[in-house]
């Protein structure tokens, strides 16, 4: 039996005749389906993840990187982009009804779960390298007594459930376009206000850093830098839930260019392009705005993915999105075209992509708490070991992908 799991197909609606329902005209209109996987889609996180996993599994990365406040690298754009494509697969699960409350629950508690477990495993591995006892009485556990709530799996954790809560309200283009638009204000106005406050955003001042130093002082003490850390995460994770609405507004899009029949690629490209810019127009008066009041622009910032940074992301995204779905997919409702024999392979790396990269952040995070480390000791090599090394975890991820492919296997999460 010939593998189906890569292409695309759309199940017939319930009580839709084969020919389709009769128009005013006495015409037969075609039913409109719910769409399967999209190969674009999944082509496109494949291609994502493997970046991912290079950039985590090099010691050494040879690439422009960002400090915490400092100039936009790489590695301030992966976030983001995946954070997009997570959107995208939410909204094809809520087309096709598989998205619930329950599910978007079970989803944000994995991944809190899974941040947590390789903060606790790093605490614990860095406090056995520094000799700290486990001790309750005397308020050592090792290394857990002073556990880092932070890392990207808390802040996608955190933005999937906020993009849970807002697919409760927008199950359409329009909404999500709308949700879009109300997330990017939001967001823009606390880091407006915070700016205007302090004069720019840094590491001293954001609208983490003021909330956590407000309730310190309040309560008459100083604030804990894990707290604000803590905080700093989560607020993260709500910056991400704008690229992410973003993600789902631009399959809702492309759904919507789709709900015709006949010639629908001009259609397609055109939805597209409308998301694109709709992002890119959202992210210039995220820019621009505070000059209205004669504030500093809202600069991109890698420690909250501001708006201005997020929504570019996005608008790269859709339009990507707009040259590789039609240029894959063929009508969604068939399978693909001749460029799907080189989108399968990626394809089959998005179906694991919680598990590759989850896997290979926790492996290198746990690696780098050694003392001493070996991350470091490759490192200390130069670029090219560290870029072979990187090669190879990629190698090894897109061959466990498609042997899971070829046998029906599912590998969780």
């Amino acid at each position: 039996m010939a593998n189906t799991s890569a292409t695309t197909r759309v199940l017939g609606t319930v009580g839709g005749a084969r020919g389709g329902s009769r128009g005013r005209g006495g015409g037969r209109r075609p039913a409109r389906g719910r769409i399967d996987r999209v190969v674009s889609l999944d082509a496109a996180r494949g291609v994502l993840v493997l970046a991912t996993v290079f950039w985590l599994a090099a010691p050494r990365r040879p690439f422009p990187a960002s400090e915490p406040w400092g100039a936009i690298g790489l590695d301030a754009l992966g976030l983001p982009a995946f954070a997009v494509v997570l959107g995208c697969a939410f909204a094809m699960a809520q087309h096709r009804g598989w998205m619930s409350g329950g599910r978007v629950v079970r989803r944000s508690l994995i991944l809190l779960l899974a941040g947590l477990l390789i903060a606790a495993a790093t605490a614990l591995v860095a406090g056995a390298g520094a000799g700290v006892p486990l001790d309750p009485e005397s308020g050592t556990l090792g290394g857990l007594e002073r556990l880092r709530f932070a890392g990207p799996l808390v802040q996608l954790g955190v933005a999937v459930a906020a993009l849970g809560l807002l697919g409760l309200l927008a199950r359409s283009w329009s909404g999500w376009a709308l949700a879009v638009a109300i997330a990017t204000a939001l967001g823009s106005g606390a880091l407006w206000l915070a700016t205007g406050l302090c004069g720019e955003l840094s590491d001293r001042c954001s609208p983490a850093t003021l909330l956590v130093t407000g309730v310190a002082d309040a309560a008459g003490t100083t604030a804990d830098p894990l707290v604000t850390a803590g905080v700093t995460t989560v607020v993260a994770g709500f910056g991400l839930a704008l690229p992410a609405a973003a993600g789902a507004a631009l399959v809702h899009a492309l759904l919507r260019a789709r709900s015709v029949t006949g010639r629908q690629r001009g259609r397609v490209v055109g939805y597209g392009l409308l998301a694109a810019l709709l992002f890119a127009v959202l992210g210039i008066l995220a820019y621009f705005t505070p000059t209205v009041w004669g504030q500093q622009p809202l600069e991109p910032a890698v420690a909250l993915w501001t708006p201005p940074l997020s929504l570019a992301v996005a608008s790269l995204a859709s339009l990507l999105a707009t040259a590789m779905h039609p240029a894959i997919d063929t009508d969604l409702r068939g399978g693909t075209t001749a460029l799907g024999v080189f989108a399968h392979p990626f394809a089959a790396v998005g179906r694991i992509s919680l598990l590759a990269v989850g896997a290979t952040l926790a492996l290198r995070t746990v690696l780098e708490a050694v003392s001493p480390s070996p991350v470091a000791a490759i490192a200390r090599l130069g670029d090219i070991p560290s870029i072979v090394l990187g090669l190879a975890v990629a190698a090894l991820w897109l061959l466990l992908a498609l042997w899971a492919d070829r046998r029906g296997r599912r590998l969780r999460p």
